[in-house]
């Protein structure tokens, strides 16, 4: 009876240690699961977050060269939209930039229409922005 019992307590101990196995198996597995998407997500996040930057900076500049111009008449519009370029300091942070400008005039009066576009992920669109044209003021003799 005793030799029994102890045939019995061996065939357990054997069998938990072949669960205890797979749970380390199971639970490695997890971990390494785990730790995989928080480095997939870590560097999307550090992606994403560059991006955003990139696009305010080119907001920045969009807003500066137009408040550049719309101070300008429409002869001296015309000089400096043919002369238009990015400033030194975005063209070190934004890939492969380039600004353009043209000048609308219509019923609604002037306006200088800028555009920014650099390299990004996927199609983007270029950024642009609108400014008009204060209007002339006549002078009163």
């Amino acid at each position: 009876m005793l030799l029994i019992a102890l045939k019995n307590l061996k065939t357990c101990r054997n069998s938990r240690h072949g669960l205890m196995m797979t749970e380390l198996i199971v639970a490695a597995t997890l971990l390494i699961t785990a730790l995989s998407l928080v480095v997939t997500l870590s560097f999307r996040t550090g992606k994403l977050w560059q991006d955003s930057r990139h696009y305010k900076l080119a907001v920045e500049e969009l807003t500066n060269q137009l408040e550049r111009l719309t101070i300008l008449d429409e002869t001296e519009l015309d000089a400096a939209l043919t002369e238009v370029a990015v400033s030194e300091a975005i063209q070190t942070v934004l890939p492969n930039v380039r600004l353009s400008g043209i000048k609308v005039s219509d019923d609604n009066g002037t306006r200088v229409v800028l555009e920014i576009q650099w390299d990004r992920v996927g199609k983007a669109e270029p950024l642009a922005l609108v400014g008009w044209l204060a209007p002339a003021t006549e002078e009163v003799p």
